[in-house]
């Protein structure tokens, strides 16, 4: 019992300590989500240049190939159905 007491106690004193803090880190917050939002960026050029080089090959995972399968089995199934 004397346990629980202390644990409630120390509960409800973090709580009020958390309670003064977040009023004052409210503050701090807006300033620093609004700092800088209406400054002027220089703009971002991107290279528009043509490439002879093809995109590299991506490897089929199995996981991928396992999906293909079921799903045309589910259609074959269905189709055989149908039919």
């Amino acid at each position: 019992m004397k346990n629980y007491l202390i644990l409630v106690l120390f509960t409800l004193l973090s709580l009020r300590v958390g309670a003064q803090d977040a009023a004052l880190s409210d503050e701090m917050l807006i300033q620093e989500t609004f700092s800088g939002m209406f400054d002027v960026e220089a703009p971002l050029y991107l290279n528009q240049g043509v490439s002879n080089n093809p995109p590299p090959p991506v490897p089929v995972d199995g996981g991928l190939v396992a999906l293909l399968a079921a799903g045309g089995g589910l259609a074959y199934r269905r189709y055989r159905r149908f039919r």
